[in-house]
């Protein structure tokens, strides 16, 4: 017997949108369920939906790695794939729809304040989060703890709702 959906009619609606290519921030503090919510959205997805998934929690100081981690879930040779553009090109020449999530994307936020931020976030992720909406059949799901209006990103917030 598998086992219960955490939040069975929002992780529902979550993939529907999703598998219609939408741009998605999900927000929630920690502790609240976001991982699980990853679980359950995976169970589901469309067997046919493509997921690549990364936790910038352990890719923070290394934006060549997140996007090596990337491509190699996608198939592709990772000294081939630059920037986050490349790899939206590569997944935009198959049919299925494709699915990237970006856990933790808040450190991100944090980390450009440091001396140790790796610059190549700045030119080889941030600005192709906006180019997902020219693809229809890819989306982006971006999970963080909040939102900041200092910081706008090219998605529609979504926040967890709290459990009953």
């Amino acid at each position: 017997m598998s086992k219960a959906l955490l939040r069975p009619e929002f992780t529902r609606v979550l993939a529907r949108r999703l598998v219609q290519g939408e741009s998605i921030n999900m927000t929630a503090p920690h502790g609240y369920g976001r991982r699980q919510t990853l679980l359950d959205l995976r169970r589901v997805l469309p067997p046919g939906m493509r997921v690549l998934h990364a936790n910038l929690k352990f890719c923070l100081d290394d934006c060549s790695a997140l996007l090596a981690d990337l491509a190699v879930q996608a198939g592709l040779n990772p000294s081939e794939v630059h920037n986050l553009g490349q790899l939206l090109e590569a997944q935009a020449r198959h049919l299925a729809p494709s699915l990237v999530i970006l856990h933790n994307f808040d450190l991100l936020r944090f980390a450009t304040r440091r001396k140790a931020h790796d610059p190549l976030f700045d030119s080889a992720l941030l600005p192709y989060l906006k180019t997902f909406s020219t693809h229809p059949h890819i989306a982006l799901l971006l999970v963080s703890e909040a939102v900041y209006p200092d910081w706008p990103l090219p998605c529609e917030v979504l926040p967890l709702p709290t459990l009953v």
